[in-house]
């Protein structure tokens, strides 16, 4: 088929996968987009290679570039991405949860910092299954058989042969009182999963976290983001309601 010039032809192939992940981490960064597609040649030429690709879908909107202080250039999906991926994914494509209060910088660096989570926790080889919150949040409206909440990511996790589910979320900044009240009583009513890890961004946050969710029914495990990721096996979690230590293997073998 012969385009029009000036027109823009997508690669299902190259520009397909670029699209995709920009649709289900929020906002990355360039260089997690480009490690995570595992790009294959050169460094030097694939990496050039890749920034093209990249400006010549942000100048047409099947992207949205942003330089953000200390993150660098940022990547979502635009709007002609969204319609594109719309007539290729078997479920809805909707970028209504990334764009006007979605796209506020918190968002930006929240996005970011938990697909470097994701990236941290597969090179460490933990990790069988990701969903990420965008997944999540469509399946959340439009299913019958919903989660309690939209979670940042249900991963499914594989250590020394112990493998178990988990929801997943991550704390950068604290909430008020009413709402970690209205989070427990949402995971105390969850049904799809049985476990909960919370990851805070530093220890006064953990300890947060303990104290608000001491009260749940559910297990609630608590830990430091940064220490997590460096070792998810040794990291140290903190069980919510009995307030004792535990790790990772400890919350696998509780979810069986």
């Amino acid at each position: 088929m012969r385009y029009e010039p000036g027109m823009i032809q997508i690669s299902e192939r190259a520009d397909l996968p670029i699209l995709r992940l920009a649709h289900r981490a929020g906002h990355l960064t360039m260089r997690q987009m480009y490690e995570s597609l595992n790009i294959s040649a050169t460094a030097k030429t694939a990496w050039h290679s890749f920034r093209w690709r990249v400006r010549r879908l942000a100048e047409r909107e099947f992207l949205e570039r942003a330089k953000v202080d200390s993150l660098g250039v940022v990547l979502s999906l635009g709007s002609n991405g969204e319609l594109f991926l719309q007539g290729k994914e078997p479920t809805v494509v909707s970028r209504a949860s990334r764009t006007g209060h979605g796209s506020s910088r918190d968002q930006v660096w929240h996005d970011v910092e938990v697909f470097g989570m994701q990236m941290a926790l597969r090179r460490a080889g933990v990790v069988r299954y990701w969903q990420f919150e965008t997944e999540i949040r469509t399946e959340n409206r439009l299913s019958s058989h919903r989660y309690a909440k939209d979670y940042d990511a249900i991963a499914t996790f594989d250590v020394s042969g112990r493998s178990g589910q988990v929801a997943l979320e991550y704390e950068r900044t604290d909430k008020s009182e009413r709402v970690y009240e209205e989070i427990c009583r949402k995971l105390d009513d969850e049904t799809r999963v049985g476990a909960f890890l919370y990851l805070a961004q530093n220890p006064q946050l953990q300890s947060l976290l303990v104290q608000s969710f001491c009260t749940t029914r559910r297990l609630v495990y608590v830990g430091i983001m940064q220490e997590f990721c460096t070792d998810p096996l040794q990291a140290r979690l903190i069980d919510a309601r009995l307030g004792a230590t535990r790790g990772l293997g400890d919350l696998l073998e509780a979810t069986r």
